[in-house]
């Protein structure tokens, strides 16, 4: 058991002032606040007061790093050996944590440049604190929360009725052209009084995907679907549980029973090229898939090794979007979509314009080669970057009528993957979706040492896929001018059929019947009854 106990908590003045009660005499506290991804936001702090038993700290909420979302608190003190120890602070108290995760509604607000954030504090799996630095937006207003007050009010009156209903839904709750919205399509058509209900906000680009299934779509942040999030017997996603509700909102009612849910994952690409971050590891206690669908034996071999899940956990059955294939005539198109990188997510603009990214698509965008390779063999190059870097589009110009800069909002990803006759990414998940579709994909892979460091690839870049791997844009210029003179050539068929495990248009029902299998094996336990068992350890 630890020598510190958190006492209180309070936002005051511009500052996170913690009270911690020790049972030690203790020598040269600080408390060390660690940036979980940049240890150069990490801060330090001494003492603002102390006696015998207790020790104060004062946190300035404006210290806090923006570009750095999440911290840990930890004690540092000498011990009686003249050693430092770290402790990192826990509330022993359930209730207690329970009291601030679900309940606390006061924040210190903080401004940065003309934008308003969001400091909160809360407490991890295991009762640790932490402190959390997000944007704010019009989810934190008091609307949104009266919605969630009604919700609770109205739950044990609706439980019975919605108890074994399910919630689907894709990025950010905004769309329906991905695995959630084909999968859910399938159900509607063919299982009779299904109670699976799709999330979307009242905004999305795509609700006319949806116009057909109306009794069974729920506004985002509605009290509807608020109620949903508590009743709901599990959610099925293409993406984590965190794109059901409000984004980084940890600290409601609804977020918690959403944690607690069982998860089918249907997953947004197939694995491979980029290794994922422990949200989907099979010991992640909040957000690990109950049901993690893959589409080859080889994903599936990753899944086990890798991410750490039994068996009995993981299904081969192919990506639902895949049954919409149909051959479309191919245009004279390239198209081009690299993915994020962990490391440009929080940059400022005038640091995302200096980054290695930035300049080598630019480059490539604005170079005459291109340009000219374009304009003799009458290709068209489409451009577009990935839904987290959308802040930065406006960056990516071109006033070259062969080259067009093409958003997410505007053009599925899915026709341009269709419709193009050679895809350029770099360790994007859209590789498996071009050769599915019989499209000969080129990963431009410029910075490949500095992304297996920061990010990693589950694939050995030097024997798998090197055929189709470049490494400088010369190369990749002498690639295009070869593939477009006809003179290139990819050998399709033998990678679908290592990394694919079917290419029929039964995927949608292989996974229905791999829920249902799981649904019947599962131990479903009411919510109430979990909360109680758990409390009376």
């Amino acid at each position: 058991m630890g020598i510190v106990e958190i006492k209180s908590i309070k936002n005051l003045s511009g500052n996170i002032e913690i009270s911690l009660g020790v049972n030690i005499s203790l020598q040269n506290s600080t408390l060390y606040i660690k940036a979980r991804k940049e240890e150069s936001c990490s801060l330090r702090f001494s003492p603002h007061g102390s006696s015998n038993r207790e020790v104060n700290f004062h946190i300035p909420a404006a210290s806090l790093s923006i570009t750095n979302i999440y911290y840990d608190v930890y004690l540092e003190y000498v011990n009686k050996n003249d050693e430092i120890i770290q402790e990192r602070i826990k509330n022993t108290s359930r209730w207690k944590r329970l009291a601030v995760n679900l309940l606390s509604l006061k924040h210190q607000r903080v401004q940065h440049a003309d934008k308003e954030y969001l400091i909160t504090e809360y407490f991890a799996v295991g009762g640790y604190l932490s402190l959390q630095v997000r944007e704010s937006d019009k989810y934190d207003s008091y609307k949104y929360k009266l919605r969630e007050f009604m919700a609770c009010i109205l739950f044990p009156f609706v439980y019975w009725y919605y108890k074994d209903s399910k919630l689907i839904y894709e990025k950010f709750s905004n769309y329906a052209r991905d695995n959630s919205f084909y999968y859910f399509a399938y159900v509607q058509k063919n299982v009779e009084n299904n109670k699976l209900f799709y999330v979307i906000t009242k905004n999305s680009p795509d609700l006319r995907n949806l116009e057909a299934y109306k009794k069974n779509v729920v506004y985002f942040m509605s009290i509807k679907h608020i109620l949903l999030i508590l009743t709901s017997k599990y959610f099925i996603a293409s993406e984590s549980k965190g794109h059901a509700y409000a984004w980084r909102h940890n600290q409601s009612i609804a977020r918690y029973f959403l944690n607690r849910k069982p998860f089918v994952f249907l997953q947004h690409g197939v694995l491979g090229l980029k290794q994922v971050d422990r949200t989907f590891f099979a010991n992640n206690r909040l957000n690990h898939a109950d049901l993690f669908i893959t589409s080859s034996e080889i994903e599936k071999h990753i899944v086990l090794d890798f991410l750490g899940y039994e068996d009995k956990n993981v299904a081969v059955t192919g990506l639902a979007r895949w049954d919409n294939f149909q051959r479309v005539p191919k245009e004279k198109k390239i198209f081009v979509m690299p993915t994020w990188r962990v490391k440009l997510e929080l940059l400022s603009d005038a640091e995302f314009l200096e980054s290695d990214f930035y300049r080598s698509y630019c480059n490539l965008l604005h170079s005459d080669r291109i340009k000219e390779i374009l304009h003799k063999s009458g290709y068209q190059l489409h451009f577009m970057l990935h839904p987290k870097f959308v802040r930065f589009e406006k960056y990516f110009i071109s006033d070259d009528e062969n080259i067009v800069i093409v958003h997410q909002s505007e053009v599925p990803i899915d026709r341009e993957l269709k419709t193009s006759e050679l895809v350029i990414t770099d360790y994007s998940s859209i590789t498996w979706d071009a050769l599915y579709y019989d499209c000969p994909a080129l990963l431009f892979q410029f910075d490949q040492k500095e992304y297996l460091e920061t990010q990693g690839s589950y694939l050995d870049f030097n024997t798998d896929l090197s055929d189709i791997i470049i490494k400088d844009s010369q190369a990749l210029l002498d690639r295009i001018a070869t593939f477009v003179r006809h003179t290139d050539t990819v050998n399709l068929s033998s990678l679908q059929q290592k990394y694919f495990g079917y290419t029929d248009k039964d995927n949608s029902k292989r996974i229905n019947e791999s829920i249902d299998r799981w649904e019947k094996s599962y131990q479903f336990k009411p919510m109430y009854r979990k909360h109680f068992t758990r409390s009376k350890r």
